[in-house]
């Protein structure tokens, strides 16, 4: 039903990936990344991979807890939703805040990866992946900065680095530009709508019914490299 980069794009597939400090990233993005984290190196941050390929299946799971009261969702304030509360259309926008839909998730591509600086919280801390953490006085505010300011140079870009109405602001998930581009050119609101009808994600009639709107809002409405 799908080509092989059309898989790669929505998650099926982990032909297009390679093992990398006990993950899975794209191929080609290997030798970039491994200059990043030495260039941080210099800059005394441990550049660490909290998260990086997920396939459709994983991202359903996450998913479909959080559609059905299972695993918290949160607002931009880092506060609990009361899930109970909302119809299935409400659900699934709460839930698009900080989670992607299954097959709209930029971390299908293998070349998007959340990180963060390993030296700086022990070795059992809890990673929360938020605000607070990235934020000022934050354990991670030194790697955020850096980030911000030296990503591009290794060709990587923070694509949530501001909330734009769609997905909560991220400082943390970092991108490959080239092969992050050529897996969004791939992508797109048909082929998503195809592999959500096949889905067993939950409330997948509202996301195929409102794709227009969410497609524009949660998928393509990113910050592009550059800004």
């Amino acid at each position: 039903m799908f080509n092989l980069n059309q898989q790669a794009a929505l998650g099926l597939t982990q032909a297009h990936l390679c093992d990398f400090q006990g993950r899975q990233i794209e191929k080609t993005i290997q030798r970039d990344l491994e200059q990043m984290i030495q260039g941080a190196r210099k800059s005394g941050i441990t550049l660490s991979l909290a998260s990086t390929f997920r396939d459709f299946d994983r991202q359903s799971l996450i998913w479909n807890n959080k559609f059905n009261l299972i695993r918290p969702v949160f607002d931009s304030h880092d506060k609990p939703v009361d899930m109970s509360s909302l119809n299935d259309a409400e659900k699934c926008f709460a839930i698009m805040l900080f989670s992607a839909m299954p097959g709209a998730s930029r971390h299908h591509f293998g070349t998007d990866m959340d990180v963060f600086d390993a030296d700086k919280v022990s070795d059992d801390y809890q990673l929360q992946l938020n605000q607070a953490e990235y934020g000022e006085g934050g354990p991670f505010e030194q790697l955020s900065q850096w980030l911000e300011t030296h990503a591009e140079r290794y060709g990587f870009f923070l694509p949530y680095k501001h909330f734009n109405g769609g997905v909560a602001k991220e400082p943390w998930h970092i991108s490959h530009i080239e092969r992050s581009h050529f897996y969004t050119g791939v992508h797109s609101q048909q082929l998503l709508a195809d592999a959500l009808k096949c889905s067993n994600v939950a409330g997948w009639p509202t996301l195929v019914d409102q794709l227009d709107g969410i497609y524009q809002r949660f998928v393509t409405n990113i910050t592009p490299a550059g800004n």
